[in-house]
């Protein structure tokens, strides 16, 4: 995909990455696709959860007893994620194994957990998550078009619906994600991330892997015989290797 242009003009930042990504032996001119996490990677997460605590308590308002048993199933759900995430082994149907979790760690049926979920996590999000896209995305994505790299997502959660609300579906050739058939796994676990190389008809060395989280992300991604890149402001290294991942603080630095 490399072109005389793309070695002019990129030719000293392709060999800077290379060169902070040794451990992986990156050669961009190889890339053919980025692969995305979703959650926490396209849109600033604590920022939009933080919204939506306040929206939350704000609609129960007059019935806080209510608001309180939605943040509690809110949290027993996740809860039930990084449980499912050490598991051993994968599940048949991840997302029921996630609400019948939640429904015990919460102590409610599993009606009032899916309700929950359903309006809080997944519908709801939707109309202000835009606020939080992250900076440079769309850039990167074009840039991506206009070099011919193709673009893949993996997510923990189902995606398409978070994608189009970013802006951002129509840029994607594949979106999955661990509750799909066939991968019944979170994070670190590999096999989604191997389930979107094969649908791309790529080698791993010709992905690189996008995520927000080295212990998830970079994990998954290494454990797939993938490149990842972290995106993160935690800590200011802008471009640093590390044995799992190259570690950038925005898009536009990625880009």
């Amino acid at each position: 995909m490399a072109t005389d242009g793309w070695r002019q003009t990129g030719g000293r930042a392709a060999a800077r990455v290379a060169e902070l990504s040794k451990p992986f032996q990156l050669d961009l001119a190889s890339l053919s696709a980025l692969v995305f996490d979703v959650d926490g990677t396209l849109y600033r997460q604590e920022p939009l959860r933080n919204a939506m605590l306040r929206r939350l308590l704000r609609y129960h308002a007059f019935r806080p007893a209510a608001g309180l048993a939605a943040v509690k199933i809110i949290a027993a759900y996740r809860r039930a994620q990084e449980e499912l995430r050490n598991a051993a082994e994968t599940v048949d149907d991840l997302a029921a194994a996630q609400i019948g979790f939640a429904s015990e760690r919460a102590g409610v049926k599993r009606e009032a957990v899916e309700i929950c979920v359903s309006q809080w996590m997944e519908r709801e999000p939707l109309r202000i998550i835009n606020r939080y896209k992250e900076e440079g995305l769309t850039e990167l994505l074009n840039e991506c078009r206009r070099r011919g790299v193709k673009l893949g997502s993996f997510s923990d959660y189902p995606a398409m619906d978070k994608l189009a609300a970013l802006g951002v579906l129509d840029y994607f050739d594949v979106t999955m994600c661990a509750q799909d058939p066939g991968v019944g796994a979170f994070k670190p676990d590999p096999k989604g991330i191997r389930r979107v190389i094969e649908h791309l008809g790529l080698s791993p060395r010709q992905i690189l892997y996008v995520g927000d989280r080295p212990d998830v992300d970079g994990a998954a991604a290494e454990a797939a015989g993938v490149p990842c890149a972290i995106i993160t402001r935690r800590h200011r290294n802008n471009g640093r290797s590390d044995t799992k991942f190259v570690r950038f603080e925005s898009y536009n630095e990625l880009r």
